[in-house]
């Protein structure tokens, strides 16, 4: 029996309310869905439109089994038969008008189970979304476990993703953006628990990275450790073994000091409601007018932070946005590294890493490493420069999106010249913009940037 779901919590009955149908015989439609067959799925289709609306054992409908088989095909053939789409079956298809449309005239699904596991968080994390940012702002939790779900938080239910690619997408987003990695869950599998299951080795170590708790235990009493012995995976054994050898992010910067380097006190922030505070964030991220008006009216928003757990000073200095980062410290907000390196404060820095040479793993909102800072506009090649000095990677990493990709997609041909020089892998796939990944290549060809593709093809990115 496949491990995974040997020890996977037993789902409760739970299609009340949710689009429900007649199951399937074995051997039948859905087995043509699942495997992706969608010359089947569409002459049985044409004969019979109902088959449309089967669901299987669990009660989850074929559409729900395509998307997650990944059939994105097979999906669509089932929709153009007039099927009226629920509200996790949109946010598994990526349809946000449909899903806010939705969301908005059924507010209480967010927090129901579906037959999928879970909240639509849930299953938009089981198809390695990019979107999951949406669900969080109308109102998904990211660490509810619904009851008659899986027992899960949206976290552990990444894992379960068919994909490798897809589980990674999903953890490192929702645990880079408020959801507690160590949250309970059923069995008491954990996060790394189900790592281990996967025998992933990527997913071990982002799992550590992001401070999973490697003595926990789960409902047999046996540490993420113990499982990897138990299934005959010596090579996760021996990492959870010599864990603390292995990186974790840092973000100790994030509330410390201010410009003046003065110790950060984090004003009562009590009746300004977290809508208001994404509004802020929101438009920190661009609208240095419309983040005037925020803090005239009250200087408190200067420390809005979003569902997304994104500070408002680090939306702009993501994107590297320097008249808005400006107009925030110049009301107090904490001067983080990150926003030290998108500000193209060399000072800053060599402050920080003097202070705390670990902090070089540091991350920013959404699980940014300091190397893509170094892309934006008043990023430079001398912090970058530093940085490798201080033993960053040319290559760090988020869902495999390296500040290469960041460079092409600028584009900053200057920053492709630095990094293929420093050893920047030309060929590294990336999951922020298509959760089938993109390399450096494909962004630059897409975008028809017929220079930075020459200068790829020159370093050997052949894909």
């Amino acid at each position: 029996m496949n491990p995974l779901m040997a020890l996977r919590p037993p789902l409760a009955s739970n299609s009340a309310g949710w689009r429900g149908g007649a199951a399937a015989p074995a051997g039948s439609f859905l087995d043509a869905v699942r495997a992706g067959d969608l010359e089947r799925v569409q002459t049985e289709l044409a004969y019979d439109p109902a088959l449309a609306r089967l669901t299987d054992e669990r009660g989850r409908s074929a559409f729900v089994l395509a998307q997650l088989a990944g059939h994105r095909a097979v999906a669509s053939a089932l929709a153009q038969t007039g099927l009226e789409l629920d509200l996790v079956e949109v946010a598994m298809a990526e349809d946000w008008n449909r899903f806010d449309a939705l969301s908005a005239a059924t507010p209480e699904r967010l927090a129901e189970a579906h037959p999928v596991g879970g909240t639509p968080l849930h299953a938009a994390a089981l198809v390695g979304s990019t979107g999951l940012w949406r669900l969080r702002s109308a109102g998904c939790e990211s660490d509810a476990r619904p009851q008659g779900g899986n027992g899960y938080t949206a976290a552990r239910t990444a894992l379960e993703a068919l994909r490798e690619s897809w589980a990674v997408i999903g953890l490192t987003d929702l645990c880079s953006n408020g959801a507690n990695i160590n949250a309970s869950q059923a069995a008491g599998s954990s996060v790394l628990h189900g790592a281990v299951l996967r025998k992933s080795e990527a997913l071990l170590r982002l799992a550590i990275r992001k401070g999973s708790e490697v003595s926990a235990r789960n409902a047999k009493g046996q540490t993420a450790e113990d499982l990897a012995r138990e299934l005959g995976w010596a090579a996760g054994a021996e990492l959870l073994k010599n864990h603390k050898s292995l990186p974790r992010d840092n973000r100790s910067s994030r509330f410390a000091v201010d410009a003046n380097l003065d110790p950060i006190v984090r004003p009562d922030m009590q009746g300004l409601a977290r809508k208001l505070q994404s509004e802020v964030t929101s438009a920190s991220h661009f609208n240095l007018a419309k983040v005037k008006e925020f803090v005239a009216s009250d200087e408190r928003l200067v420390f809005s932070i979003s569902t997304d757990d994104e500070l408002a000073i680090e939306a702009c200095a993501h994107i590297g946005s320097t008249d808005v980062m400006q107009l925030h410290l110049d009301h107090g907000a904490p001067y983080s590294l990150p926003t030290a390196v998108s500000m193209g404060d060399a000072s800053m820095v060599k402050y920080w890493l003097d202070r705390d040479g670990s902090l070089v793993r540091e991350r920013g909102a959404h699980d940014y490493p300091l190397m893509w800072y170094t892309v934006n506009r008043n990023g430079s090649l001398e912090i970058a420069e530093l940085l490798l000095e201080r033993g960053a990677d040319v290559d760090q990493e988020s869902m495999g999106t390296t500040a290469l990709h960041w460079s092409v997609k600028r584009p900053r041909p200057d920053r492709v010249a630095w990094f293929l020089e420093h050893g920047a892998d030309p060929e590294a796939v990336a999951f922020n913009w298509d959760r089938d990944g993109t390399t450096p290549l494909q962004l630059a060809e897409a975008a028809g940037s017929a220079d930075i593709v020459r200068q790829l093809k020159a370093a050997g990115a052949r894909r």
